[in-house]
């Protein structure tokens, strides 16, 4: 441990040295020589050209009352989201595909990462897989749709 520790400290050391001798090589600033020939008597003032007719409205970034799926038709029984539900978060700039079963992932390496990429992520959030009537939450939906 010791021995990583003086390496990385040598780096560092090296790191600055080159750094210092980059920064004496370079040309100094000239401070300025001559002030400012007339100093502004006034600050420049401006009427207002007109009053704006109406305030800014906000942006808008999400469909009104929110896009399929945030509700139950953009989202699939047996957990995650239909195509509907994909479609209208891809509406709103947002890339997300379809989710992949062990079976798939035996296929592709890349499919295979990314299964076990989210089966890692979901698996440590937070809330029961079960809600007060016993019935799956979208959790456990969604972790068995991917079969983690």
């Amino acid at each position: 441990m010791m021995g990583a520790l003086t390496a990385f400290d040598q780096m560092i050391m090296d790191a600055k040295r080159e750094l210092n001798s980059v920064l004496s090589q370079r040309p100094q600033q000239m401070p300025m020589q001559q002030p400012m020939q007339q100093p502004m008597q006034q600050p420049m003032q401006q009427p207002m050209q007109q009053p704006m007719q109406q305030p800014m409205q906000p942006v808008q970034r999400f469909a009104k009352g929110g896009g399929a799926w945030t509700r139950k038709e953009g989202q699939n029984p047996e957990g995650g989201l239909n195509a509907k539900g994909r479609a209208s978060l891809r509406a709103q700039g947002k890339d997300i595909k379809p989710p992949v079963s062990a079976k798939q992932a035996k296929r592709s390496p890349k499919a295979a990462a990314r299964r076990k990429s989210f089966c890692a992520r979901m698996s440590g959030m937070p809330g029961p897989m079960k809600d007060e009537k016993g019935r799956p939450t979208r959790k456990a939906l969604s972790l068995r749709k991917w079969d983690c």
